[in-house]
């Protein structure tokens, strides 16, 4: 067996067509004719983006934001639709660039379609202690709130996931 087959067996079995997508999509935006017009351009972002997040974190200990710009998506809506899926990243992304580290919790369940709404909390870079400790305190705010996890607030989405993974684990099979 060697390191490329352990490496593709692995990747086969655990990223599914969205991670699979991104990492096709990143290698051929730093390809060589690519890397010069994007990689400089992306580092020079990257150092504003971290800049920012310096000043605000100056200010704050954690930072909150809603984890997507929308409440989560019914299970397997947006599988073929991967521009969905992008632009639903929009606000995970500047943690990714900035290089601190991010935690989501669920929020509760929105009123409008009963989906469950993302909390997203940040810290500065190497406070991932500080980032646990806030989102253990909120999570147990939110769970004596809801008498329990959300997810036993919301039986049909428990039903639901168990149904997708069944069906994605069989897609994997094949």
């Amino acid at each position: 067996m060697t390191i490329e087959r352990v490496m593709g067996a692995t990747r086969a079995a655990g990223f599914g067509d969205e991670v699979k997508r991104r990492i096709i999509l990143g290698t051929y935006a730093l390809s060589a004719g690519y890397y010069d017009a994007y990689y400089g351009s992306a580092q020079k972002v990257r150092t504003l983006v971290q800049r920012d997040f310096d000043a605000a974190f100056a200010k704050a200990d954690v930072l909150i934001s809603p984890t997507a710009p929308t409440t989560a998506f019914p299970l397997g809506e947006k599988l073929d639709d991967p521009l969905a899926m992008y632009l639903n990243d929009v606000a995970t992304i500047p943690a990714n660039l900035a290089g601190v580290p991010g935690l989501s919790l669920p929020g509760g369940l929105a009123d409008e379609d009963g989906l469950p709404v993302g909390i997203q909390l940040l810290a500065p870079a190497r406070e991932d202690a500080r980032l646990y400790r806030v989102g253990a305190v909120l999570e147990s705010l939110l769970e004596a709130n809801w008498g329990g996890p959300l997810l036993a607030q919301a039986p049909d989405l428990a039903a639901a996931a168990a149904g997708t993974l069944e069906t994605q684990e069989a897609k994997n099979e094949h």
